[in-house]
């Protein structure tokens, strides 16, 4: 019994390390690299909360969220500005050297929540499912381009 407690409390002290790692990493940004990390920081959030909701068939939840998922999809360019590439930014240079991917990119993961908010709408679980692994396969192929960590 004092195992399973002991492994527990690692595991909890674990989670607070790691959880802690992209606030950390945000603490000394500022301006327009600080608005952006925190924009995709709530965006996680978001695409968590919004899975969350699927599992629990609360379709209205997974339209709110998937809404404004798309709303932060569509304002991700504008946070980019040429010139905005300093420290703590973890964007890869690639995302001004080709802004056309980078643009296409962002345009699949607007695509894919749009497709999460249609699958809500008409309370189609798997459609939903369907959507929420577009998404993060977005997010995923775009960080591996335009993202340095």
């Amino acid at each position: 019994m004092l195992r399973i407690f002991w492994n527990m409390m690692i595991v909890i002290m674990l989670g607070f390390m790691l959880g802690s790692g992209g606030t950390y990493a945000h603490k000394d940004a500022t301006g327009i690299v600080k608005t952006r990390m925190d924009g995709f920081k709530q965006s996680q959030q978001n695409f968590k909360d919004l899975i969350r909701a699927a599992h629990g068939n609360d379709f209205e939840t997974v339209r709110t969220l998937s809404v404004s998922l798309t709303e932060w999809g569509q304002q991700i360019n504008q946070h980019f500005p040429t010139g905005s590439n300093y420290p703590p930014s973890e964007a890869a240079d690639t995302i001004w050297s080709d802004a056309p991917g980078f643009t296409r990119a962002i345009d699949d993961y607007i695509n894919a929540t749009q497709d999460i908010t249609a699958a809500a709408i008409a309370a189609d679980k798997p459609a939903i499912m369907a959507g929420i692994k577009l998404t993060s396969d977005s997010c995923t192929s775009c960080h591996n381009v335009y993202r340095v960590k």
